[in-house]
């Protein structure tokens, strides 16, 4: 039996299918995966790596379908049900091939999920040659407090109970790090606000962090333009999408025809709220919610827009994949001062492209947006170039390189 160098256990939410930024890092780290390095991907069917892995590569599993119908119903029952076996099935699958394969290297792309992570500790303590390499994108409640991520949450249209679930994934995740996380032999996170946040418990040097990054390698678009504002990225509370909603509100009392899109995967909960909330505005005919969307319809919304808005307040990293993707068409982007904006402020200021807002302050935002539309075509010209330029800086063959250099070492070191 051949061997191989790398095994990577993966697990998506079937319904997020690729909107995730996580899982768009993962794909976009496939596409470039060093053909030196042999490796078997472990995930759920249906799998959402066909198109960057072969039939070869990928080995897919699959929880008892009979958790399915809990889903809708009895969330709490099926989030359990699938966490659990999740977890159980990744253990015996990956123990089976490490036996069978002897890979030099465990690869964990999304440390924060639990039934993940905790196999592959479990794993590492039975197999302790092998060298594991966990990336967490997140480590921490994104927002001030427990309780006001929570009200956020039930702002968003989110029943009590799975507020509820969401936050104790969040705690049971960062707890279980938290002690464990030096059995693990590098770790990859997304800034450098995470690195400190970790260092408070990894006491080893092995860390590093690999941004976002897009495929800017197109000229700028060049099409009549019709939505004064965009926003692309997972439509939930934690995105600012429905901060969204107000600063519009007020945007068309100085600009009555601006339109906004807004894009990307969006569960029914939050579909329902963001349409009764445009309607209690009256912003019908202002705001267009286009939902997941095909890569053409992307490009050709974004080409056919003139700011991108990201309305977080809190982010693990900056910029996100959907900023940079915005960015990528040439498009400034109007983005909260949170922690991880202002931790680079010596080197974001600089870019007069990225119009950076006090956190939280809605009536900044508005101002910002009414300037740029009365900035002259000139200006707006050169806030494109520049905001293009400031993409190219983030590409992906650049980053994947990087992450895979440190694997690589890590598989011919040992």
């Amino acid at each position: 039996m051949k061997r191989i160098d790398l095994l990577i256990l993966s697990w998506h939410q079937t319904y997020l299918s690729k909107n995730a930024g996580g899982y768009i890092r993962l794909s976009e780290f496939l596409k470039r995966a060093p053909k030196t390095i042999g490796f078997k991907l472990l995930d759920n069917t249906p799998t959402i790596y066909s198109d960057v892995a072969s039939e070869n590569e990928l080995i897919r599993y699959q929880t008892p379908r009979l958790i399915k119908v809990f889903e809708k119903r009895f969330f709490i029952l099926w989030f359990m049900l699938e966490n659990i076996t999740t977890a159980w099935i990744v253990y015996f699958t990956a123990k089976k091939l490490i036996r069978q394969y002897k890979p030099k290297v465990l690869y964990v792309p999304i440390g924060e999920f639990f039934h993940l992570y905790l196999p592959a500790i479990i794993l590492k303590l039975q197999f302790p040659q092998i060298r594991l390499v966990v990336d967490i994108l997140n480590f921490e409640i994104p927002d001030k407090s427990v309780f006001t991520y929570y009200q956020k949450l039930r702002k968003s249209g989110q029943s009590i109970i799975r507020s509820i679930l969401t936050i104790y994934a969040t705690l049971q995740s960062t707890f279980l790090i938290k002690r464990t996380v030096n059995l693990v032999d590098y770790i990859f996170t997304v800034s450098p606000d995470l690195i400190s946040a970790l260092k408070k418990y990894y006491r080893k040097e092995s860390i590093d962090f690999t941004p976002s990054g897009v495929d800017s390698s197109f000229p700028l678009p060049k099409v009549k333009k019709k939505f004064l504002g965009v926003y692309l990225g997972r439509m939930t509370v934690q995105k600012g999408v429905f901060e969204l909603l107000d600063v519009w509100s007020q945007v068309i009392k100085k600009i009555p025809n601006a339109k906004l899109a807004l894009m990307g995967q969006a569960d029914d909960q939050i579909l329902k709220s963001l349409k009764e909330k445009i309607t209690e505005f009256k912003l019908d005919k202002n705001i267009s919610v286009f939902g997941s969307v095909s890569e053409e319809k992307k490009r050709k919304i974004l080409s056919a827009s003139q700011l991108f808005l990201h309305l977080a307040r809190y982010e693990p990293l900056f910029p996100v994949i959907g900023i940079l993707e915005g960015l990528s068409f040439g498009l400034p982007a109007i983005v909260y001062n949170m922690k991880v904006v202002s931790s680079q402020q010596n080197i974001l200021k600089k870019w007069k492209c990225l119009y950076i807002i006090e956190n939280g302050s809605t009536k900044e935002v508005v101002k910002k947006i009414q300037e740029y539309y009365k900035s002259t075509q000139k200006t707006k010209n050169l806030l494109s170039l520049e905001a293009k330029k400031f993409a190219n800086l983030y590409d992906w063959d650049k980053i994947a390189k990087k992450e895979f250099g440190i694997i690589l070492d890590l598989i011919f070191r040992y």
